[in-house]
């Protein structure tokens, strides 16, 4: 092999590699920076609890939970257990009742977020109980997030 054409090999081969571990190098500095920033920002917000609670509003019988019945019961139930804020959004689902059918309905879904104590605990099965009896439902279903972070 011609001395020239290995040294030029070589030449090519130091820039590839420095041009590698420099790309490495800044790729790693970026990821450094973008995990502080996501720290930082998480570090400013508040530990929440998030409750994410579906009330079918279908009744047994062919009947509905109308939208007036909907509001009284949130200004009666929730509201006065949550005052800081709420969040209802209209939805529609479907699942497997006990008898193996499937049920679809109109939905409300609510939102909650708290900071976790014993007496919210208790203020949110209330809501999910007194909804059952007064309404005739099967179930309330709960989804809860304990690691929501929240900023205002």
């Amino acid at each position: 092999m011609n001395i020239a054409l290995l040294t030029r090999r070589k030449i090519l081969g130091a820039f590839f590699l420095s041009g590698l571990l420099l790309t490495s190098s800044v790729s790693y500095i970026h990821q450094v920076k973008a995990q502080t920033s996501t720290l930082e920002t998480t570090a400013n917000r508040e530990a929440y609890v998030r409750d994410e609670l579906y009330f079918g509003r279908s009744q047994p019988g062919g009947g509905e939970v109308t939208e007036e019945q909907w509001q009284k019961f949130v200004d009666r139930e929730v509201t006065p257990r949550f005052p800081d804020g709420l969040t209802v959004i209209d939805a529609y689902g479907q699942f497997l009742n006990s008898a193996g059918i499937l049920a679809r309905e109109d939905s409300k879904v609510l939102v909650l977020l708290y900071v976790s104590t014993p007496e919210r605990e208790r203020s949110i099965q209330e809501i999910i109980d007194t909804y059952k009896s007064r309404f005739q439902q099967e179930s309330v279903l709960r989804v809860t997030d304990v690691t929501a972070r929240v900023s205002f």
